[in-house]
């Protein structure tokens, strides 16, 4: 297997930059509240991370890829502040990550309880645009992008937003991308997309067994990537399927992130010259240490994943 060292790498990751904002709540502590008669939670440790595409970015940065640009917006708020200093904190290089004045960090607040020694994680409360995304942002954002093309040896696209053009992946978005991609045909395009995957053409598309239907995996001209849980992943190039076994995991798991991380090891094996195959298992591996982080979206690093090879 390749060996994992990606100092040399730029890798630019294009899409929907969100806060993941983690509350732990100690029951012990859990309070009546005298206005409501409801329980009042009593917060202890509160921590941020950068989200979405934020995720795949911050991946690639304790990866240790050498230069990961971050391109995208967020919101002139205090959740983008909070956003702009968790890339900050990795050495992310957020030089084309716009500040827009018209829209919110989208943001992820996940809270987790506390009680009798064990952690559970409470109902999720997000917060995100609901309106359609500018065309000046769009352009703003496309141009940042294209100003990087000429120097980045991966791009990776993470179309976050459920909502259809209240991200910056937007239909106009997604079709300058495929021409981006079919104009570089030497870059490696990789795209991520929670509702709408099937729609990105002349790049490389992952998706799970749920997103991914298996008509959509045979005579596409780029690789198409089906990750399967514990079932490990099939990969669909050149009119074959390649499958690369699972790692099964035991104990407490938490998969949030697990596809993000899958995702940010895959494309730098990939970057790096490793096959199709090869960056499966890298991949696999990278996303079954992640698993195993509880209230976290995982930190995996280069060390973790050697580790597990030998």
């Amino acid at each position: 297997m390749i060996s994992v060292d990606y100092k040399k790498l730029s890798i630019a990751v294009f899409g929907d930059y969100c806060l993941d904002e983690y509350l732990w709540v100690d029951a012990a502590l859990n309070e009546p509240s005298l206005e409501t008669d409801l329980v009042a939670f009593q917060c202890v440790k509160r921590e941020v991370y950068s989200g979405a595409a934020g995720t795949i970015a911050k991946n690639l940065a304790n990866l240790n890829v050498g230069v990961v640009y971050a391109v995208g917006y967020v919101g002139n708020d205090g959740r983008g502040v909070d956003l702009c200093g968790a890339l900050d904190d990795l050495k992310i290089n957020r030089e084309n990550l716009i500040i827009a004045k018209d829209r919110v960090t989208p943001t992820y607040t996940k809270p987790w309880m506390i009680e009798n020694g064990k952690t559970r994680e409470l109902n999720r409360i997000d917060s995100k645009n609901w309106t359609h995304t500018s065309k000046e942002l769009e352009d703003a954002a496309l141009k940042n992008l294209r100003n990087l093309v000429g120097k980045i040896d991966a791009l990776i696209i993470m179309d976050q937003m459920v909502e259809e053009n209240c991200g910056i992946v937007t239909t106009r978005v997604r079709a300058e991308l495929a021409t981006i991609a079919r104009e570089n045909p030497n870059l490696l395009v990789y795209a991520d997309s929670r509702s709408r995957i099937t729609l990105f053409e002349d790049m490389i598309v992952k998706g799970n067994q749920f997103e991914i239907p298996l008509e959509i995996c045979e005579g596409r001209t780029k690789p198409v990537i089906r990750t399967m849980g514990e079932d490990g992943v099939a990969i669909y190039a050149n009119g074959q399927c390649v499958k690369v076994p699972g790692i099964q995991v035991s104990g407490q798991t938490d998969v949030c992130g697990a596809g993000d991380m899958f995702t940010a090891s895959f494309v730098a094996a990939l970057s790096s010259g490793a096959s199709l195959e090869d960056a499966g298992k890298i991949g696999n591996i990278a996303a079954s240490i992640c698993v195993t982080q509880l209230g976290t979206s995982g930190c995996v690093t280069v060390e973790d994943i050697e580790a597990h090879i030998r």
